[in-house]
């Protein structure tokens, strides 16, 4: 007849050892970088200096301590691992530019020019487009993209009150899978970044656009 064991001495040493394993195991795995806690600081270092060769992924892996797989994820995460814009802007693809950027958030623009969000937004500087021009107001599923959350994110806060919004047809509420759509004024969206920011923690935010949505700011946030 088999009998349950007693939680003796003997068990709370086996509890021990897997504990320290356990803890070793993890402590090996974070300085593989399988589980490195990335912040927003280190991810921006990535952006700026990742040259898309393997000389600058090793050398970031180097910088970081983890491995170069480790700095691939990242790249492959924030969507900076295949260069879209390795061939010279046209004037047609200049002139769609100038027409559209005041209109929509720079990865928009982006997905509609083939190109990527960074060489996007340094081609408008370079040309002198100013992406304020707009009317003030932004869609929900462009102040998705803007704070790096999905539209379902972003109703969620409409419906509780954190980020006034407005219907932007008089009368009609916007529904799920219908035409309306939701009115975000900048000022609003604003004043949730200011109020909020704890709120885009870890989000792989347009650092370009919250800028500029936040250059009207006459009071510190």
């Amino acid at each position: 007849m088999r009998t349950t064991p007693t939680r003796g001495v003997g068990y709370a040493k086996v509890i021990s050892a897997l504990r320290t394993y356990t803890a070793r195991r993890w402590r090996i795995k974070r300085v593989k970088g399988s589980f490195r806690r990335w912040t927003e600081a280190e991810r921006q270092t990535i952006r700026r200096e990742y040259k898309h060769t393997r000389v600058s992924g090793r050398e970031l892996a180097k910088r970081f301590g983890v491995t170069e797989l480790a700095v691939a994820g990242q790249i492959s995460r924030m969507g900076i691992g295949k260069r879209s814009d390795r061939w010279a802007w046209s004037g047609e693809e200049d002139e769609r530019l100038r027409e559209i950027m005041h209109l929509y958030a720079p990865l928009t623009v982006a997905r509609m020019m083939h190109r990527s969000k960074i060489a996007v937004v340094e081609r408008a500087k370079h040309l002198g487009i100013s992406r304020r021009v707009r009317d003030g107001w932004f869609t929900e599923k462009e102040v998705g993209e803007i704070l790096g959350k999905n539209p379902h994110w972003v109703r969620r806060r409409i419906v509780s009150g954190k980020l006034k919004a407005s219907y932007h047809t008089p009368s009609v509420k916007p529904t799920k899978g219908g035409s309306a759509m939701w009115h975000i004024a900048e000022n609003d969206l604003r004043d949730f970044i200011c109020t909020y920011p704890h709120e885009l923690t870890g989000s792989n935010v347009d650092l370009f656009m919250i800028v500029d949505i936040l250059v009207g700011v006459r009071v510190p946030c």
